[in-house]
């Protein structure tokens, strides 16, 4: 009864129990010792001592029996019951830190997939899943038309990719059912004593707009199959798996499509420029970096448009026409792009641009301004060489042929004198060369340029040819003196075909007699550099006004001038001069100071590799 008693009671009661007793024995073993204290102490006293600490000694052990072992059980089993809950929650809180690590690698997986954009990157997606799983290894396999195009490992050799993709019956059923699976294989190797277990599950990845399959996850692992809360996981990321797939797919294309419009645009011969007012950017292609390469603008590449950072100022400093390129940009830059085009020229004439502005729209919202700038030198050119061969055949085909028609009538309706008729047929016979020598050059210069003009290539000395030239064109002139300046003791001669420069030099001579309507000095040099022979003819005329320069080469090109106006030609004698000189592999170039004179220059070399047939 005592037992049950102490049982019902707690651990605070037993002990204040326990503390009583083991009081109360002290007070009376401190009482007798009281008593004693002196040693004056009768027998019958002492007697009663003895049982007052016999009574106290009873009750302390007796407190000790019934009192403190059950108090010592008690506190036993707490402490067991607080182990136990000590190791429980030690592994609560382990499965808790287990489940955080999960929780942190889903979070990584799910960031990853939102944010992949190439194929390398997926590598990180497969290490996050196999560590979710704790899988062994495992490979994201990528598929095109039931083929597999790409495989992302996970520790994971080359032998065993290639295994996977060639021997996998589980990968082949998977890629044919569009279902998952999963197997056992039983693995004897000369490594291991017992034989073992692997366990392998083969995820399809969908694309959920037309159920085509678009990639498979794989995954290994030797404990133990994977359960179908992991499957059910598994399936869960091949969903994202598969967006992200889709996702990057999409971007490659966009890039591929953005570096194709590129190439597109770069490929265009026409400068273009396109001003963006969304993010207030300006790129440009190859042919406008190229068309104003003088301010060193970043080229980003054929595959790339290049960001520009246009200063219209600078821009239009080779404008000839600036003030009114000017506004045209200003205008595309403020969002108000003419409709109208614009036509101008750079360097003084040297080149002609007609600038147009369209517009690009989205959502009816103006989004953009493409300026292209259209290099029209070519078409320019060919309208001034029209106009030349309409001002030529009027000037210089109807002059000499209204002589030959007039002078023919004159003498069918009319009986002339001998000497009158002589006249008028020395005239139409002077008129007539005159046109036979118009054609002449037309038909050169057309085989000239076509390749098809015959050369004899022989030795010929230049010094005798210049010789020769100036004592002939002297017998034309009064007003003109015609020099020679020449080391006779240097070797003037070359491989070229005499007509051929004896046209050239000719040319040069009647132009400059031409050209110098006042009269005047003509100096025509020789000198030989190193394998060259330079050749210039000098006269002290009307010049060439600096504009003209670039242009006095082309065919039917004259200065636009009242005075040379007066004076015949038809355009075309430069132009064959220039052709002669190309065929013979040389050079030919004019410096002149307008009023002055001019200075032709034909540089050529004294033997020539390979002689035309």
């Amino acid at each position: 009864m005592i037992s049950k008693w102490i049982e019902q009671l707690n651990s605070r009661q037993i002990l204040s129990i326990l503390y009583s007793v083991c009081g109360f024995s002290l007070v009376l073993t401190l009482i007798g010792a009281w008593f004693v204290r002196d040693g004056n102490v009768s027998t019958l006293e002492l007697t009663a001592l003895r049982w007052i600490w016999m009574i106290g000694l009873v009750m302390f052990i007796s407190a000790i029996l019934l009192i403190g072992r059950p108090l010592i059980k008690r506190m036993a089993d707490q402490n067991s019951r607080l182990k136990a809950k000590k190791e429980k929650l030690e592994t609560v809180l382990n499965e808790s830190k287990l489940n955080e690590i999960n929780l942190q690698y889903r979070n990584e997986l799910i960031e990853v997939l939102a944010s992949k954009e190439s194929l390398f990157d997926y590598s990180s997606v497969i290490e996050k899943i196999v560590l979710l799983t704790k899988s062994e290894f495992g490979a994201l396999l990528l598929t095109k038309d039931g083929e597999i195009t790409s495989v992302v490992p996970k520790e994971m050799t080359e032998d065993q990719q290639e295994s996977l993709k060639k021997d996998s019956l589980l990968l082949k059923r998977v890629m044919i059912s569009k279902l998952p699976a999963a197997t056992s294989k039983r693995v004897v190797d000369a490594l291991h004593t017992y034989p073992y277990y692997i366990y392998e599950t083969v995820i399809p990845i969908m694309d959920p707009s037309d159920n085509s399959l678009i990639g498979c996850l794989y995954l290994a692992r030797y404990d133990e199959q994977y359960d179908a809360s992991e499957k059910s996981e598994l399936n869960a990321f091949a969903g994202q798996l598969a967006i992200s797939l889709l996702r990057m797919q999409l971007y490659r294309q966009m890039q591929q499509d953005r570096k194709e419009t590129a190439q597109l645009i770069n490929s265009v011969r026409e400068a273009i420029l396109y001003v963006n007012y969304e993010d207030d950017t300006v790129v440009g292609n190859r042919a406008f970096i190229r068309m104003f390469d003088d301010l060193h603008f970043d080229y980003k590449g054929y595959e790339e448009l290049s960001a520009i950072d246009i200063d219209i100022e600078q821009l239009a400093e080779r404008v000839d026409q600036h003030e009114q390129f000017v506004r045209y940009f200003e205008r595309v830059f403020t969002q108000d792009p003419p409709e109208d085009g614009l036509t101008i020229s750079i360097d003084q004439g040297d080149c002609f641009i007609q600038l147009y502005a369209e517009s690009v729209y989205r959502d009816r919202k103006l989004r953009g301004t493409m300026l292209v700038l259209r290099d029209v030198t070519a078409e320019t050119e060919i309208d001034r060489m029209k106009s030349e061969l309409v001002s030529t055949v009027s000037h210089e085909l109807r002059t000499p042929l209204s002589s030959i028609y007039g002078f023919t009538e004159l003498m069918l309706s009319r009986d002339l004198k001998e000497s009158r008729r002589e006249l008028y047929l020395k005239t139409i016979h002077d008129e007539a060369k005159r046109l036979s020598y118009l054609v002449n050059d037309f038909l050169d210069l057309q085989k000239m340029e076509s390749g098809k003009q015959a050369f004899e290539w022989e030795p010929v000395d230049l010094y005798q040819l210049v010789t020769d030239s100036v004592a002939f064109y002297q017998e034309t002139t009064d007003r003109h003196e015609l020099f020679i300046d020449a080391d006779t003791e240097q070797d003037f001669i070359i491989d070229a075909d005499l007509e051929g420069m004896r046209q050239l030099l000719g040319n040069l001579l009647s132009n400059a007699i031409k050209y110098s309507p006042d009269g005047g000095n003509i100096l025509v040099s020789l000198e030989r550099v190193d394998e060259e022979v330079v050749m210039k003819v000098r006269d002290h005329g009307m010049g060439i006004p600096s504009a003209s320069l670039p242009h006095l080469f082309g065919k039917f090109y004259r200065v636009d001038n009242s005075d040379r106006r007066k004076i015949g030609g038809t355009g075309l004698g430069l132009a064959i001069c220039k052709e002669i000189a190309k065929a013979h592999e040389g050079q030919l170039h004019v410096e002149s100071v307008y009023g002055e004179g001019s200075t032709f220059i034909c540089e050529l070399p004294t033997s020539k590799e390979h002689i035309m047939q």
